[in-house]
């Protein structure tokens, strides 16, 4: 990458705040620029010129900058949002703070809420495959009837979660902390709480055989439902 035009980018870019839309735009706008650099060097222009016929080329970009930082700051603000019956596959809500928000009977397949704060929220009936929750606060949210197949729940806080009736077949939970979080009725083939500390984790009426709980540390009433299932719990700490 041509430095000097390295520097024009990130003096243009330095008046906003660090939001993922506007990283995903200067990065493109870096790719376009250096080809088009250097298609003007390859016209046998010299560097110097190459460089001023470039940033002559993409005109005042200050109003889109800011159009899509507004945007990214209002995304993030948004609370008590109904969500329900919308087609929101692929959504970018990257550190959005929604508490009490409705995502019921929505399709969210491929969406990214990372770094999200979706407290008390509503996936009820929802399409949640390959949906990437990694270090969203979860707290108190109802994935009810929901499908959850191959969703990631990397670094989550999951405290008083229900995820109940829900399909977490494949699913990791491997290293979280869960506190009074649900599980009731779910399908958990292949759902891994390897290294978990469970705490009055309800799994009443779920199928339980199928899970791996390798290395994980629970307290006495969660162990004993466990048992009384038939799950594996050979290398399980009883706290």
């Amino acid at each position: 990458m041509n430095e000097k035009l390295m520097k024009y980018i990130d003096g243009v870019f330095s008046n906003y705040e660090d939001e993922h839309a506007l990283r995903e735009l200067k990065e493109e706008l870096i790719n376009d620029l250096q080809d088009r650099m250097n298609d003007f060097k390859n016209q046998g222009f010299d560097e110097e010129t190459a460089y001023n016929k470039t940033i002559d080329s993409i005109g005042d970009i200050k109003e889109i900058i800011e159009s899509i930082s507004a945007q990214a700051r209002e995304l993030k603000q948004i609370t008590k949002k109904d969500f329900s019956a919308i087609n929101l596959k692929n959504s970018d809500f990257i550190g959005v703070i929604v508490h009490d928000g409705k995502f019921d009977s929505s399709d969210l397949r491929g969406s990214d809420f990372s770094g999200s704060d979706l407290s008390n929220s509503s996936f009820k009936y929802s399409d949640l495959r390959n949906v990437k929750f990694d270090c969203a606060d979860l707290t108190k949210a109802r994935f009810i009837a929901a499908d959850l197949k191959k969703t990631s729940f990397k670094n989550c806080i999951l405290n008083n979660t229900l995820f109940n009736s829900s399909d977490l077949s494949g699913v990791c939970f491997d290293n979280h902390t869960l506190n009074n979080t649900s599980f009731e009725q779910s399908a958990l083939v292949g759902t891994s709480f390897n290294n978990a500390v469970l705490r009055n984790v309800s799994f009443r009426w779920t199928e339980v055989k199928k899970a791996n709980f390798d290395g994980a540390t629970m307290d006495k009433l969660t162990y004993a439902v466990l048992k009384g299932s038939n799950a594996n719990l050979a290398n399980v700490t009883v706290i």
